[in-house]
């Protein structure tokens, strides 16, 4: 090969450090023009400035060209230190669409399919590969001291990259596997403790039903789990995790399920990951608007890369999307209806039509339909056929808002059906003890707003995004949650609000509904000029600065309080904790939260005091950890207020009938069969209040009782046992389940000895299995009764809609609760029927 270097008259010069330079000379397609404005602008921006800095967040939006930004910096990084670079990417997908910009632009880059390539070893090409690759116990990086050294660190979309890294951390044991059932049995009499009932369905193999192990009796026998989980190491779902926390189980926690259980790190180990640990320089890409702060604890960044993101100070709004809330320009719009729609529409249309769902179980409704539900083997190659203009059929994607793009054809109408909900166990234990903190509520926004990201994906890019589902719309339409999103998504959700109101006009009769609604998607895919206008002029006047707030402050502390723990200076991390509560916490389910966290601080220097912090937390929030000893049950009574005042003073706690009345839809969409066991009884808790009745759940807030007690008046209770997730044509009344009522009705009878009380079963059968029976009268609540009730309390609101909701008097709401068969008489005698034997 022939050296033409030699026959130049000046030494080689040195490789480009400066990125912009970089890309100048790169060796790119012919259709690759000059670099973009925003990317010229973040690039100098990162080389003046930046580039020595240890965390640096770049905030773009999409399609503005971050891939290419990153594999510059990287290449950059390349240059200058002649060191080992990375790229990480959440999925496969993303990896490939690397890999393929990177070929168009000239940036040499290599795969780690078959270990780490030489290549890259040797930094003369960046790596890109995804997230797991490097965060797993057995990673070809190496972890704890073994851990490759690595200059730089480019993670993609790192919102969505936490759950990844959290998950490379978790053990998760299937019930049928022998290391469950050894640690089932190892804290059996515990996990009972914290909920009779819920362990009795827990041993039944129910989904739904799980609790935690106490973290004292964890911390007490963590040594005999050690065991159990040594012995089976070698297992999948233990092999991957067990080299990160085999030393440190003493420090997580334990979820237990009728399926499954989880054990995962209070905070996770990131020092073991040294490859990115100790690189350099790591490099965040991030959504414009999302609030970063959720980076500081999970992926343990310094606090000045989220107040200092690389921003492109020029930046305006990108990409066009119409929000549009089907139930709120008529109540025909459904969420069956629409789920019917639009599953029928991809037969229609030149363009892909996707749906988000949380759950698999939600997801089924439109595979029911005749949609394709995207499994997790083949949900790349779904999203690729779409990218391939291959439409022709509705896609339906559950519980995955991220890492998936959709851009242009491929997704011109985008619905995300039902509000998004925590799968993992240890996810559903942390959003079911801080229901409704801002935490979780914030958590839910960025998911919401991840998912509507789904389908616009350039600058002039457009969609239709449809919010379908009562808990999904009313999430949304809430002050209290909308303030959590960003300033781009909050105005598209206002302007599809403001849409609805108009096209409210346009409707005459039901039937027209419809009509309107698809006039509507029309307008914005048919690229309407009066749309576009009014759109462009409502986007141009939103302010894209965001500020982080109390989060930044919150996730620090609880960093720093964790970091003080795994050090023994269990005093020192109870201090930062009351410092939070003291400066940031204002409720009292979230000063309960903070209070348990202490009393498991506490725990291995003072059991007393420790106790004696989990008593004032159970208080302050019943859904937490029963305490080891003296728990105190609060039993409910009317206090001598009457039924209508009570109803009244909590009417006037809305100020819109908007918001009374999605309280109503979200609250009705989760009384029904085939909804899970705990937002059943939620929402029967909700309803007890929404009646004016004093409402409580026994057996999730002592570990017994009924799931659900009502106070009906002085000398009068309801307890109910419920068993929403039955199937519908199940045709008996097994004996567990009567066994479960028989235990409810004996701890009201000691807790309230004396006290005339209903006793119901919610359930669709009531026929009574062989050898199962009622030690008392017992009522069955099925189906059909269900509905009933349901009806008339939709029916009693519906009173209310012409009415001034700060002024009703006591007459005018008992003559509602009569007219709509609500009274206490009518709810002992209307909605519930005797068992009966086969």
């Amino acid at each position: 090969m022939v050296d033409f270097r030699k026959q130049l008259a000046r030494p080689a010069a040195k490789e480009p450090e400066d990125p912009v330079d970089i890309y100048e000379r790169l060796d790119r397609a012919s259709d690759k023009g000059p670099l973009r404005p925003a990317q010229r602008a973040v690039l100098e921006e990162w080389y003046s400035k930046r580039r020595r800095e240890r965390d640096v967040i770049l905030k773009l939006h999409t399609g503005q060209g971050k891939t290419l930004i990153g594999l510059l910096i990287l290449q950059s990084k390349l240059n200058e230190t002649g060191g080992p670079v990375v790229y990480l990417c959440p999925n496969r997908f993303l990896v490939q669409q690397t890999l393929d910009q990177a070929t168009q632009f000239g940036i040499r880059c290599v795969t780690a399919d078959d270990g780490l390539d030489v290549d890259f070893i040797d930094g003369k090409a960046i790596l890109v590969a995804t997230i797991h690759k490097m965060f797993n116990g057995l990673s070809q990086f190496g972890i704890g001291p073994k851990s490759m050294p690595v200059e730089a660190v480019v993670m993609d979309d790192a919102h969505s990259s936490i759950d990844v890294v959290k998950e490379s951390c978790k053990i998760k044991l299937d019930s049928n596997q022998d290391a469950f059932r050894e640690i089932v049995n190892l804290f059996a009499p515990d996990i009972e403790r914290q909920g009779a009932g819920t362990f009795a369905d827990i041993k039944q193999g129910s989904y739904s039903a799980f609790l935690p192990i106490p973290y004292w009796a964890w911390f007490d026998r963590y040594t005999e789990v050690v065991k159990i989980l040594s012995k089976h190491c070698m297992i999948d779902s233990i092999k991957f995790a067990w080299p990160l926390i085999k030393d440190d189980i003493k420090n997580c926690l334990c979820i237990v399920s009728g399926q499954s259980l989880e054990i995962a790190p209070y905070l996770t180990p990131m020092y073991m990951f040294g490859s990115f640990y100790k690189a350099r320089q790591r490099v965040f890409m991030s959504a414009t608007m999302m609030d970063d702060s959720f980076l500081i604890k999970e992926l343990e960044l310094l606090e000045n890369a989220v107040t200092e993101p690389l921003v492109y100070e020029a930046e305006r709004w990108s990409g066009e999307k119409m929000v549009l809330i089907p139930s709120h320009i008529d109540a025909s719009l459904s969420r069956s209806s629409m789920t019917s729609f639009f599953s029928k529409l991809s037969s229609k249309v030149k363009f892909g039509v996707v749906a988000l769902c949380p759950s698999f179980r939600i997801a089924n409704d439109w595979r029911n339909q005749g949609c394709v539900v995207a499994e997790r083997k083949d949900i790349d190659a779904r999203v690729e056929e779409l990218r391939s203009d291959r439409y022709g059929i509705t896609l339906v994607v559950a519980n995955r808002y991220d890492g998936i793009d959709l851009p242009d054809n491929s997704c011109r109408i985008l619905v995300l059906d039902s509000r998004p909900f925590a799968e993992g166990l240890v996810d559903r234990y942390v959003a079911h003890c801080r229901d409704g903190s801002d935490t979780i509520v914030a958590k839910t926004a960025r998911i919401i707003e991840q998912g509507m990201g789904r389908s616009v994906r350039g600058e002039r890019d457009y969609s239709v995004i449809v919010l379908i589902d009562p808990s999904l719309v009313s999430f949304v339409r809430a002050k209290n949650s909308r303030k959590f999103l960003s300033s781009l998504a909050r105005t598209q959700i206002e302007l599809g609000i403001e849409i609805g109101n108009m096209a409210m006009e346009e409707i005459s009769t039901q039937s027209q509904a419809l009509n309107v609604l698809v006039k509507l998607i029309r307008q914005c895919l048919g690229r309407d000029s009066g749309w576009k206008e009014f759109y462009a002029e409502r986007m141009s006047g939103v302010s894209l600065s965001e500020r982080a707030g109390d989060f930044l402050q919150v996730f620090s502390m609880e960093l720093a309080s964790e970091k003080e723990y795994g050090k023994e200076h269990c005093q020192k991390a109870t201090e930062i904790i009351q410092e939070l509560i003291d400066r940031h916490v204002t409720c009292d389910s979230d000063k309960g939260w903070y209070l348990q966290e202490m009393a498991r601080y506490m725990y291995p220097t003072s059991k007393s005091k420790s106790n004696s912090l989990q008593i004032t937390a159970h208080e302050k929030h019943p859904y937490l950890l029963k305490p080891k000893e003296g728990m105190r049950i609060a039993k409910v009574t009317s206090n001598g207020q009457k039924r209508v005042e009570m109803f009244i003073d909590w009417i006037k706690t809305f100020d819109s009938h908007e918001d009374l009345y999605l309280t109503i839809d979200a609250l009705l969409s989760d009384l029904r069969f085939g909804v899970e066991a705990d937002a059943f009884e939620k929402a029967f808790d909700d309803l007890a209040k929404y009646l004016g009745f004093i409402g409580q759940r026994p057996d999730k807030q002592y570990g017994e009782g009924p799931d659900n007690l009502w106070v009906l008046k002085d000398n009068l209770y309801l307890l109910a046992e419920c068993k929403s997730e039955v199937d519908l044509n199940r045709e008996e009344i097994n004996r567990h389940e009567t066994g479960q009522m028989n235990n409810a009705s004996a701890w009201f009878k000691e807790t309230y000895p004396g006290i005339a009380f209903k006793t119901i079963m919610i359930i669709p059968t009531r026929k009574l299995a062989h050898g199962a029976a009622f030690n008392d009268d017992v009522e069955i609540m099925r189906n059909r009764n269900l509905r009933f009730l349901m009806t008339n309390v939709r029916s009693f609101f519906d009173e209310f809609r012409q009415l001034d909701l700060h002024h009703l008097s006591n007459t005018q709401i008992q003559d509602f609760m009569n007219t709509h068969s609500l009274s206490v008489d009518d709810i002992c005698t209307k909605y519930s029927e005797k068992p009966i034997r086969r």
